[in-house]
């Protein structure tokens, strides 16, 4: 290792030694409590040593052991832990004074502790009288002092551990009960969440449902307008067919009298034959176009749904055909001017006739007469050339009727398309009928499918909105559930807090039967304070286990210039290790220490908790916080001043938690002359007049238990 010179005054982040006594018994095993700062990362060649107190290197040391490392360290978190050293390694007894050094694996000194003795204990620090009252005789017992106290620390530690149990039990129930609440209302949120949302749905079902309603209204008017359309084209087509019929009459009274002109034809001569064979293939013709508006009128009285429009190209058709009625009367009245052509080619062939009848009389006459052959000759050549005449006739006739033939043929060509014509309009109608027809079947389809799809929507709806009501009961149901659970926790929380309240007054009650004590008992407290009080201060560091001095940080009170902190002072190296010990002068003379009462044994932790500091009364006492501690503090100063009359009055000070010192008062007319000394109001203690005032106080620090932790309150 390493020399190194050691500062009396060590860094505020070296470590810090907890409950180091003043005095310690030798050929005990003593027990050492240190404190690692945050961000010291402890090692096994750590090592800690006891040294004498003019000790100036890491050398010079009496004994030590190696330092142990904690398992689980969290980082940035302060780490405690402890180590024992053997009796049969301590120094003799003596009036050497030791201290605690912690000396890291580079040999550097991290920490020291305040400087201690190892010292026999006296005989008489040993014993203390108990008075015991058995059966009405009045026994004195003698028992060692350490018992006694140990009895008391027992008692003490056990009702803490008691109160600290119910405290934490207190806690988990608390925070159960948070947590259920927070589950609770968690729930509530979720069903107040779905509640909106199924209530969001339900407004968009509802809107739905009126926008499928009038899409159906609109369905509705438009099937109907769409029936209304269809009844009109129904009537259309009905009026179309009636007019289909009307034609087809007329087309029967055109038939009949083009067979009348057929008849009429063939009795023409052979001359005529070609006239009538045509006039048969136009009759053939005109039949066959026949058969094809039959076949029209048959699909015009199958079509459905006429537009108007129709109905005016019907007209034209019905124009066409009056037409065609006019063309065939015209050819009709020709038939009829041919019948005196007619009428007189029959003449001319019975004139013939004649004539060659004559001729063969003329004949037999001339063969009879010969006078009589000239006048036959002659009579001849005028009757053939009457026979010519009739024949050019007949010719002018013939051609006449040829020419009438290819007019008539013409006439026929075009009757013949414009039928074809109106047979193409006809089938376009036909075809714009089944069009529409569709189109109408399309939309009794589609208003069909929308009737069954509108129908099927308004029964989803129906289900859907079925549906929310029932989760909307079902929610209702929850809530109802949850209120009734609510109010069960709130009632539940409520006896928690009567039981809270029981205990506080409890505790109130312990303390004013302590402060109701009969005075007298106090007269005999304080002389019994009086009769040992150096004794009693001197033994109470005869056992390192059980009677620890309150923990103390090396860095805040090493250097003697600094001012040291106060006792309500938070400071983050303050560590809390162990509970304060009992002081011997408030811990109850020997006369009262018979009593076994409950009253009495939480007087005695109470009083040993108000000496102590402020965190071992706020561990037993939470509720009555700061008031009570105050105030015993003042009933505590008030009994040192009644039991040490010539001793200064403490004054609170924010550095010595409630307890300052000075030098006493000068004496008034006749009292006493100020003592050339200063005593520790606690331990009696006494320091030259001269010395400095933070010795006092850096002294009196060293009774006070601190703690960074606040009180544990119930909310």
């Amino acid at each position: 290792m390493e020399e190194s010179s050691l500062s009396r005054a060590p860094s505020r982040g070296g470590v810090s030694f907890l409950n180091v006594a003043r005095t310690y018994i030798p050929n005990t095993k003593v027990e050492c409590h240190y404190t690692l700062p945050p961000g010291t990362v402890p090692s096994a060649s750590d090592w800690i040593g006891i040294f004498k107190v003019e000790a100036a290197c890491v050398r010079d040391y009496h004994t030590f052991v190696w330092s142990s490392v904690p398992e689980g360290v969290t980082d940035g978190s302060p780490i405690h832990t402890s180590v024992q050293f053997q009796a049969s390694y301590l120094p003799k007894p003596g009036a050497q004074l030791y201290q605690f050094r912690y000396v890291n694996r580079q040999g550097r000194v991290c920490g020291q502790s305040p400087p201690f003795q190892f010292r026999e204990p006296r005989p008489m620090d040993e014993l203390v009288t108990l008075e015991e009252t058995d059966g009405g005789s009045d026994i004195l017992l003698v028992v060692p002092k350490a018992t006694v106290l140990q009895n008391q620390l027992d008692e003490s530690q056990q009702e803490r551990n008691d109160l600290m149990q119910l405290k934490l039990q207190l806690e988990g129930q608390v925070t159960e009960l948070r947590s259920r609440v927070q589950e609770l209302e968690t729930a509530l949120a979720t069903a107040r969440q779905e509640h909106a949302e199924l209530s969001e749905q339900y407004k968009g079902l509802a809107r739905s449902h009126g926008e499928l309603t009038e899409e159906r209204d609109i369905l509705s008017r438009q099937q109907g307008d769409h029936v209304a359309r269809i009844l009109e084209l129904e009537e259309d087509i009905q009026t179309i067919s009636e007019k289909v019929l009307t034609k087809e009459v007329e087309l029967d009274r055109v038939r009949d009298a083009v067979k009348a002109l057929t008849r009429e034809q063939e009795k023409l001569l052979g001359q005529l034959k070609e006239v009538q064979a045509d006039k048969e293939q136009s009759e053939a013709e005109l039949q066959m176009a026949q058969q094809e508006n039959r076949r029209l009128n048959l699909e015009l009285q199958e079509a459905k749904g006429r537009q108007e429009e129709q109905s005016a190209q019907a007209q034209r058709l019905k124009d066409k055909v009056a037409q065609m009625k006019d063309t065939l009367g015209q050819a009709q009245q020709r038939v009829a001017e041919l019948e005196p052509l007619k009428e007189q080619l029959r003449g001319a062939q019975e004139l013939a006739a004649s004539s060659q009848q004559k001729a063969t009389l003329l004949g037999e006459e001339l063969a009879s007469t010969a006078g009589a052959r000239d006048r036959t000759i002659a009579e001849l050549h005028r009757s053939r050339l009457e026979v010519a005449g009739v024949n050019g006739r007949l010719a002018e006739l013939s051609l006449h009727l040829k020419e009438e033939k290819s007019q008539w043929s013409k006439e026929r060509a075009g009757l013949l398309q414009s039928v074809e014509a109106e047979k193409d309009k006809i089938l376009k109608l036909s075809a714009e009928i089944l069009r529409l027809e569709k189109a109408v079947q399309e939309e009794k389809t589609q208003n069909q499918a929308f009737k069954t799809e509108l129908a099927r929507e308004k029964d989803s709806s129906l289900v859907q909105l079925s549906e929310s009501k029932r989760e909307l009961t079902e929610l209702r149901s929850a809530l109802r559930v949850l209120q009734k659970e609510k109010e069960q926790l709130q009632e539940e929380k409520q006896e928690l807090l009567e039981y809270m309240r029981k205990l506080e007054a409890r505790l109130e009650k312990v303390a004013d039967e302590k402060w109701s004590e009969d005075p007298a008992t106090e007269d005999e407290e304080a002389a019994a304070g009086l009769s040992c009080p150096v004794a009693l201060s001197d033994s109470e560091d005869e056992s390192p286990e059980d009677m620890r001095l309150p923990p103390y940080g090396l860095c805040e009170r090493g250097d003697p210039d600094s001012s040291p902190a106060g006792p309500r002072e938070a400071s983050p190296l303050v560590v809390i290790s162990q509970p304060a010990p009992i002081a011997p002068h408030l811990s109850g003379p020997a006369e009262d220490s018979s009593s076994d009462s409950e009253a009495e044994d939480e007087k005695s932790v109470l009083m040993a908790a108000v000496q102590s500091g402020g965190e071992e009364a706020n561990l037993l006492l939470p509720e009555l916080g700061s008031a009570f501690y105050d105030m015993a503090s003042t009933i505590f100063r008030g009994a040192q001043i009644a039991l040490h009359p010539l001793s200064p009055a403490p004054t609170p000070s924010p550095t010595t938690g409630g307890f300052a010192v000075g030098p006493l008062s000068e004496a008034g007319p006749g009292g006493p002359a100020t003592p050339p000394w200063k005593e520790c109001p606690i331990c009696k203690e006494r320091f030259p007049a001269e010395s400095e005032k933070d010795g006092l106080e850096h002294h009196m620090d060293g009774h006070f238990f601190f703690s960074t932790q606040d009180p544990f309150t119930f909310e």
